[in-house]
């Protein structure tokens, strides 16, 4: 199972395939605000990913297109409630 790696407080949660980082990390006990209400719409759930980039589906329109509105790069930073694992490896993220 593909792991996602919080690496400022030093945790690991287990994921599954197609499963989101937010989901990943509400279901582990860890919030974090969706202002939007996980649709992609906003940068609330930010999260930068420090390694494992590949370890996830590329961003789809709504995210990408979030992402640029803010100025921000899909390659470091994704929105956890549209971030999904692909089930080939773990995931390393930053917590802002």
């Amino acid at each position: 199972m593909p792991k996602v790696i919080v690496a400022n407080i030093g945790a690991e949660f287990e994921g599954i395939e197609n499963e989101t980082i937010m989901q990943i990390l509400h279901r582990n006990g860890i919030e974090i605000d969706s202002a939007c209400g996980g649709h992609g719409q906003c940068t609330s759930c930010k999260v930068i990913v420090v390694s494992g980039i590949e370890n996830l589906y590329p961003p789809e329109f709504e995210e990408e297109d979030t992402l640029e509105e803010y100025g921000l790069d899909s390659q470091q930073e994704r929105l956890s409630c549209q971030a999904k694992l692909n089930g080939k490896g773990d995931v390393v993220i930053y917590l802002p």
